[in-house]
C-alpha cells in the first residue's frame, strides 16, 4: 500500500512539472512564417513537452531561390523572436533553404537579441557573392558574453572549382568582413575539398597544411578546431576492391601521402568509397582502432610502422 503511494506521489509528482504544452503557440508561428515574403512552404514539428523533459520545436522553411536577403533575414528573426519569449526553454531548431544557401539557427535558453541574430545572418548571406553559395550555422545557447551569437559561415565555390580556389575565396573573405573568434569560416570547393575552422578565419600554417592533404588527389573534407583536432574525410568516386593489387597500389598512392601529411597532432581520417561505406579510418585523437573498413587493417598497421603507434591526444 505505501509502496503504490509513493508511486502516484511520484507521478503526480512528474505531471506538475512537465512545462505548459505551446503547440497551439507553435501552430501560430507556422503560420506567420507562411506569410511572410519569399516563403514557398513551412513544415512544423513540434513535440510535448514532458516530465523532466523539455517541449521541442522545429521549423523547416522552404524560399523561392531569388529570396533577397532582407526577407531571409525576416524569417529568421520571426523565428528567433518566438524561440526567446515564447518558446523560451523548449529545444527550439529553425532550417531554412532558399536556393543552394542555407540557414540553421538552434536555440534553448538564449541570451542574444534578435537584432544580434538578424545582423549574424546577415553577415552569412553577405558572403556569398554571384554563383557562391553558403551554409549559416549558428547557434545562440552557451555563447559567453551575452548578446552574441556563434556559429560557422560555410561558402560554396560554384562548379568547376577545386580545393586551389578555396585559399583564395578564404582570403577574400578575411578581407571583407572582421575575424570574430565566436563564429568560423569556411571553404568548399565543388570538387568535394573543403576546409572549415571554429573560430575566425583558418590561420595560414592550417591553410598550407591543408593544401598538402588536398595534393594527393583525393579531395577531403576537412573540419579544423582552435584547440587542435583536425578531422578528415574523403570520398572515393567508386568502391576499390581492396583484395586486388591494382586497386590496392591506387588506395596507397592516396591515403599514404595524406597520412603523412597530417603527421603528428590530434586527428580522424576516414576514407569511404562510392556508395558512402567507410574503407578505413585511422584515429590519432582517441586512439581506438575501429577495423570496420575493409583496408582498416592494413593503414593502420602500414602508418604504424611508419610513424610509430598512436599517443593519446
Amino acid at each position: 500500500m505505501l509502496r503504490s503511494l509513493v508511486l502516484v506521489a511520484v507521478l503526480s509528482l512528474g505531471a506538475s512539472c512537465a512545462n505548459p504544452d505551446l503547440g497551439t503557440a507553435a501552430g501560430e508561428l507556422d503560420a506567420e512564417l507562411a506569410d511572410l515574403p519569399g516563403v514557398t512552404s513551412v513544415r512544423l514539428d513540434y513535440g510535448e513537452p514532458l516530465p523532466l523533459d523539455s517541449g521541442k520545436i522545429a521549423l523547416r522553411v522552404e524560399m523561392s531561390g531569388t529570396a533577397t536577403a532582407d526577407e531571409v533575414v525576416a524569417v529568421a528573426e520571426t523565428a528567433y523572436d518566438a524561440f526567446s519569449t515564447t518558446h523560451r526553454g523548449e529545444e527550439a531548431n529553425l532550417a531554412v533553404r532558399t536556393g543552394r544557401t542555407t540557414v540553421s539557427l538552434r536555440s534553448f535558453e538564449p541570451e542574444a537579441s534578435t537584432t544580434a541574430v538578424g545582423d549574424a545572418v546577415r553577415t552569412g548571406l553577405a558572403a556569398a557573392s554571384g554563383p557562391e553559395s553558403v551554409a549559416v550555422d549558428l547557434t545562440t545557447d552557451g555563447v559567453a558574453g551575452g548578446d552574441h551569437v556563434a556559429g560557422t559561415y560555410l561558402v560554396s565555390l560554384p562548379g568547376g572549382s577545386t580545393y586551389a580556389d578555396v585559399p583564395a575565396l578564404l582570403a577574400s573573405l578575411a578581407a571583407r568582413h572582421p575575424d570574430d573568434s565566436l563564429v568560423g569560416w569556411g571553404g568548399v570547393a565543388s570538387d568535394g575539398a573543403s576546409l572549415s575552422y571554429d573560430s575566425g578565419f583558418p590561420p595560414a600554417l592550417l591553410v598550407d597544411r591543408w593544401e598538402r592533404l588536398q595534393e594527393a588527389g583525393l579531395p577531403l573534407a576537412v573540419r579544423a578546431y582552435s584547440d587542435g583536432p583536425l578531422i578528415a574525410e574523403g570520398r572515393l568516386t567508386d568502391r576499390p576492391d581492396v583484395d586486388d593489387p591494382a586497386d590496392r597500389r591506387v588506395l596507397d598512392e592516396i591515403t599514404h601521402p595524406q597520412l603523412l601529411a597530417l603527421g603528428d597532432g590530434a586527428w580522424v581520417y576516414t576514407v569511404r568509397g562510392s556508395g558512402g561505406a567507410s574503407l578505413a579510418e585511422i584515429d590519432r585523437l582517441t586512439c581506438v582502432a575501429t577495423a570496420e573498413g575493409p583496408y582498416d587493417e592494413v593503414l593502420e598497421a602500414w602508418f604504424t610502422a611508419t610513424s610509430g603507434p598512436c599517443v593519446e591526444q
